[in-house]
């Protein structure tokens, strides 16, 4: 199906590595059945939610070791995919477009057009400044 000299990686497994040492990779955390809780940082080492008392893991049988979680959450940090983003010039340039080239006439035609996000910058004056 590819040609004989692809560079793609050959299996799920060697993609994830490849895509962790770009920093693009996601976290798992564990979650609530219920939707109630993270069991993130203060609360990894808890085995039911102290909110609903719901189980953490499933029930498995007696002879299996290993624990199923209810719920796994994947989290994919945001600061290094914005950095990628930043450091090439022609992404850069798209990145910064809502400042630089917008055009402010009453039509909506980016989330920057809606009052959302001038009440926002309204609100974070430095925040806002920068592009």
């Amino acid at each position: 199906m590819l040609p004989m000299d692809n560079c793609l990686p050959k299996d799920h497994k060697h993609a994830q590595k490849v895509l962790n040492c770009l920093g693009l990779g996601y976290e798992k955390i564990h979650a609530c059945k219920n939707n109630c809780m993270l069991f993130y940082k203060g609360h990894e080492t808890l085995d039911t939610c102290p909110i609903c008392n719901e189980l953490r893991f499933k029930m498995t049988s007696e002879n299996r070791t290993t624990k199923i979680d209810q719920k796994v959450m994947r989290y994919l940090p945001l600061k290094l995919r914005l950095q990628r983003l930043y450091m090439l010039m022609h992404t850069a340039t798209d990145m910064r477009w809502h400042k630089e080239k917008r055009v402010d006439d009453d039509v909506m035609r980016h989330p920057t057009d809606g009052e959302a996000w001038k009440e926002f910058d309204r609100t974070f004056l430095e925040f806002a400044t920068d592009p």
